[in-house]
């Protein structure tokens, strides 16, 4: 397989405009120079891309998702190309835009941003947070370099980096006189979870097997892992929280957290992009 830079360029120009001549004209090449160069790409990769069927021209479904790749890889030229040049000159520079699940957000950010900003002063970081749908949404769009979320994902075009494995436990309002929790023990009738569209919530449902289950009366929608310690701690019950929240808790508030019993349900977090 010989796939060329110019083919990509091709391919997404057609698959922007729809039209040979518009895409041809765009990259200042012959309509039959283009087309031929698109059909070799399909030759290659032994792949429909293009449904020329359709009117307008569209990509198959297989097409679609080599563009969405075939967009991230000009993109990485172009850094590439950059980086080479700041490099040269002894300056790194440039932005670097970065979303970031709620859920981990508050625990991240703080350890790993002051180390980024020492180490390249140059880069102008964006940090955002939003929930896995929409970092997805932004990684296939290039509206963003980097997601860091909890995996896995059904995303074919995105590369996904495994970082580490983060442990659940049990934060009760009240002490618990146990060791370790099983699923079983949780008080699924006082279980504060998160609000619909974290993937987490998702997580402690099925840990719990709780979807067909009724919990409080009370319903509060919690935004965050904070929220939902300290709703239950105002209110009683448990939540289930990551091990990061518990950085920050207190001597206190420590002590009402209870690890599960092997095996540990664990989330697994990593850099997509």
């Amino acid at each position: 397989m010989n796939i060329q830079l110019a083919q990509l360029k091709y391919f997404l120009a057609l698959a922007a405009t729809k039209n040979y001549s518009v895409a041809a004209e765009q990259c200042n090449v012959s309509q039959p120079a283009l087309s031929m160069a698109i059909k070799k790409m399909e030759d290659d990769l032994d792949l429909m891309l293009i449904d020329r069927k359709s009117n307008p021209i569209s990509l198959t479904e297989k097409g679609e998702v080599l563009a969405t790749q075939a967009m991230k890889i000009l993109e990485e030229m172009t850094i590439l190309e950059k980086l080479a040049s700041d490099l040269h000159n002894d300056n790194i520079n440039g932005t670097l835009r970065v979303c970031i699940i709620p859920t981990l957000a508050p625990y991240i950010i703080p350890v790993f941003l002051p180390r980024f900003i020492e180490a390249f002063p140059g880069i102008e970081i964006i940090v955002e947070e939003a929930t896995t749908k929409i970092i997805l949404q932004k990684l296939k769009s290039s509206e963003t370099d980097a997601g860091l979320l909890v995996t896995p994902i059904d995303e074919k075009s995105l590369i996904t980096n495994t970082m580490f494995y983060e442990e659940f436990l049990v934060f009760s309002q009240k002490k618990v006189d146990k060791a370790y929790m099983l699923p079983e023990d949780l008080d699924i009738n006082n279980l504060w979870l998160l609000e619909e569209g974290h993937c987490m919530r998702n997580q402690m449902l099925k840990l719990c097997e709780l979807r067909n289950m009724e919990t409080h009366k009370v319903k509060y929608n919690a935004g965050s892992i904070e929220s939902l310690i300290n709703i239950t701690e105002a209110s009683g019950g448990m939540t289930i929280i990551p091990e990061m929240a518990t950085w920050s808790l207190s001597p206190e508030r420590k002590e009402r957290v209870i690890p599960f019993y092997e095996p540990t349900p664990v989330r697994e977090v990593s850099r997509v992009c």
